[in-house]
């Protein structure tokens, strides 16, 4: 399999303050005649659909033009670019969705600075595993970090090592 197009590092990743994201849907719906309606579970794995803005500079934009036209191919190619979501900045698996795939717009009176919109599909969306999610449903970060001494003390101190089961 070849290797996927890495969002350019000389190119910032998109904006938190213009950043929305949306699942997709990963349930089916039936509405019944009598009582309520019953809903089950179609796919284990759902794209979200990021709504993403960049501000770049003149020099910036001309390169983001480069890598959306030759390792794009316009914008029709999967591509890795670091993204936010619950588990902070992770590499994602995206593409372009719209058309047109992205709008661009001067800031202000200004022909140094563009704006950049557009949507992403994005393959998947790190989540938390289940023994983590556990753990923090049931604690805060301030307990997790107090738990964190006794438990050390308790697993390299107080247990016995492996020389003590000669």
């Amino acid at each position: 399999m070849a290797t996927l197009p890495v969002w350019p590092k000389t190119l910032p990743a998109p904006s938190p303050s213009d950043y929305s994201l949306s699942p997709v849907r990963a349930f089916a719906r039936t509405d019944m005649d009598n009582g309520s309606a019953r809903q089950r579970r179609r796919f284990t794995r759902v794209p979200s659909h990021p709504s993403v803005s960049w501000v770049f500079t003149q020099e910036q934009f001309a390169v983001f033009e480069g890598f959306f036209e030759h390792e794009l191919a316009l914008g029709t190619s999967w591509f890795q670019v670091r993204m936010l979501n619950g588990m902070g900045v992770s590499t994602v698996v995206a593409r372009f969705t719209e058309d047109p795939p992205y709008k661009a717009a001067t800031l202000g009176d200004s022909k140094e600075w563009f704006q950049v919109t557009a949507a992403l599909e994005v393959k998947r969306m790190p989540v938390v595993d289940r023994d983590t999610y556990d753990v923090i449903a049931e604690f805060t970060a301030d307990e997790i970090d107090q738990m964190g001494d006794p438990l050390h003390v308790i697993v390299h101190v107080e247990l016995p090592g492996p020389k003590r089961w000669d």
